[in-house]
């Protein structure tokens, strides 16, 4: 599902009667090991696929996915860099 924009989450919060307060920021983690990014998503985005699938298939999945991961955040000096995108939402009353 596709994140809406900070300026979306803030039409929201108005169309509900609420001052908005909406930012958006990058971290950057920096992940050591040899999939650090497949261990970092893990818990997040895969977990619907893994849990479909069984033992094997979730292993063949991982197998095919890491590679893809290491290309996209290729390790360099003192790590691999991941950008790491969050939106904060807040509404007041007004």
């Amino acid at each position: 599902m596709p994140v809406r924009s900070p300026a979306a989450h803030a039409s929201l919060l108005i169309e509900c009667g609420l001052v908005p307060d909406v930012w958006e920021t990058t971290y950057i983690h920096v992940l050591a090991g040899a999939d650090p990014v497949l261990e970092w998503v893990r818990g997040t985005a895969p977990r619907p696929v893994l849990a479909a699938l069984s033992p094997a298939d979730a292993a063949d999945f991982e197998a095919e996915y890491a590679p893809q991961l290491r290309a996209a955040y290729p390790a360099g000096p003192g790590g691999t860099r991941f950008p790491f995108r969050r939106i904060f939402c807040v509404g007041r009353k007004s």
